[in-house]
């Protein structure tokens, strides 16, 4: 009645490779293939994690990123209303 558990990873989880996305005539049907598995002349050579990186920011500047933020908002609704 009671099978012994299976060892292993099923679905091959411990064996996937973005880049046998990249060689996979159906790569469009996985989620993130644009960015994790990129083809194509356009994205060679090209940063395309851009969004992700962000240079050093001080304590300072992102008070002051903070403060302009919550002002325009103020100033949205002082004029939405």
């Amino acid at each position: 009645m009671f099978e012994p558990v299976r060892g292993g990873t099923r679905g091959g989880q411990a064996e996937f490779k973005w880049s046998d996305v990249a060689q996979d005539k159906d790569r469009e049907n996985y989620l993130g293939h644009s960015i994790n598995a990129p083809t194509g002349r356009w994205q060679k050579n090209k940063d395309i994690h851009w969004y992700q990186r962000e240079g050093p920011q001080t304590e300072a500047e992102r008070q002051e990123e903070i403060r302009r933020i919550k002002e325009a908002e103020a100033e949205a609704l002082a004029a939405a209303l």
